[in-house]
């Protein structure tokens, strides 16, 4: 299981803590699943990796550690 977050920037831009965009499993054959944080929206990606690049987040694994 990971989570892919964002560092959040207040109205005048000032970069003052990280948000959880999506939350995601990554599945037996590589491939991954998430779901924004906010319980809408689904993706379907080649990998963890290729989901936080194109949502401009960055990936942490939870649960101690990959797979």
């Amino acid at each position: 299981m990971f989570a892919l977050v964002r560092m959040h920037e207040d109205p005048d831009g000032v970069k003052d803590h990280e948000r959880v965009v999506a939350y995601g499993l990554e599945l037996p054959d590589g491939t991954a699943a998430t779901v924004g944080a906010d319980g809408h929206g689904f993706g379907s990606w080649t990998n963890a990796e290729r989901a936080a690049l194109r949502l401009d987040s960055d990936l942490v694994w939870l649960g101690g550690g990959e797979n």
